[in-house]
This record gives C-alpha cells, structure tokens and sequence, in this order.
C-alpha cells in the first residue's frame, strides 16, 4: 500500500467517526485532520471538500446496506428463513451504529436517498417478494410497506435507543447485551408469527 492510499485511509476512518458520531453538521474538517494525523492541507488534496468526504462515507456506509436487502432474492431460502436471516443481519448492522447515521442523515437531508433511488431503477425486492406471498396466498393478507416498516422499526428501535431501555428496565450493560443476544431471533418470531398463515 503506498503512502497516499495509508493517508486516504486513515482519512476515512477518521471521518467515518466524526460523521457517525456528529452527523454532518457538527463534523469539522479540522478534527478529522487531527484524529487522521495529517495537516488540513492534507486533507483537503485527497477529498477536496468536506461534502465529497461527506459522500464518500454516506455512499460506504449505505454500501454496507445493500447486501441485506439480497435476502430477499435468496432463492434458497423459505420466506420464514428470509426474515430470520434479515432480522440478524440487520440488527447486526444496526448495532454497528451506521444505520443510526444513515437514518440521521437522510432525515436531515432526504435528496442523499433520492439520487441513489434514481440511478437505481429496480423496485424494492422487500415489497416485491411480499406482493407475492401475498398473491400466493402464503402469509396472511399484509400491506408489505407495513410489514416493512415494522421489520425495521423492531430491529432498529433497541439499538438506537438502548439508553433509555437500560434506565427504564433498570438493567446493567451486561444485563442489556444478554437480553439483545436472544433478540434476533424473538423479533423474527414475533414478525413471522403475525403473517403466518
């Protein structure tokens, strides 16, 4: 690896921090230097502007995404295996703390989703494979954009508020983290066992 590609990295991981930790707005320039070990000079000749670091690690982190939305193409899979595998993997990513600063920042910003949407042109394979259980009379008639929304909302919510859980159910960090090992795999039951026919 030479020495410009070591500078971009740690450049990267760097900003990576930063943006996921302060979002897009409380992220400077000079502080990613700082962490990175490099002069702001320096940072600026390999990203230009902290919109194309900013893009960078936005476009990375919803990169990291794409593979879940996969499972849903996975033909080796029945449609309960789909949400098992799904709700795992997602909480898995979520717990990683990308999906947080993904959901921040297009919250803050709606246009970052709506240019990737327009490059892509395929439909959501979630809603599609749903449709078609539906039509196959597989699962019990649901509104795929609900069952979607509930599916995130499940994964999502305890990770991204695990905080207030903690305080609310009165639980040590050790106590929390035995309680989310189990989970994946109740929120799956949970989803499964509300369609299942």
């Amino acid at each position: 690896m030479n020495e410009s590609t070591i500078t971009e990295e740690k450049i990267l991981q760097a900003a990576r921090l930063e943006f996921e930790r302060k979002g897009y707005n409380g992220t400077r320039m000079q502080v990613i230097a700082d962490v990175a070990g490099i002069s702001k000079a320096s940072l600026h000749y390999h990203f230009r502007s902290k919109d194309n670091l900013f893009q960078r690690i936005f476009d990375d982190a919803l990169n990291a995404y794409i593979p879940l939305v996969n499972t849903w193409k996975d033909d080796s899979l029945n449609w309960e295996e789909k949400v098992n595998r799904f709700t795992t993997d997602l909480l898995e990513f979520v717990q990683k703390g990308t999906m947080l600063f993904i959901i921040r920042e297009i919250n803050r910003n709606p246009e970052l989703l709506s240019e990737r949407l327009k490059k892509s042109k395929s439909p959501n394979s979630f809603i599609l494979y749903f449709e078609q259980l539906n039509t196959d009379n597989q699962i019990r008639q649901t509104d795929p954009r609900l069952l979607y929304i509930f599916l995130q909302s499940i994964c999502c919510f305890p990770a991204i508020n695990n905080q207030m859980f903690k305080k609310v159910l009165r639980l040590t960090d050790k106590q929390y983290h035995e309680m989310m090992e189990g989970y994946a795999r109740a929120a799956a039951t949970f989803i499964i066992n509300a369609i299942k026919k």
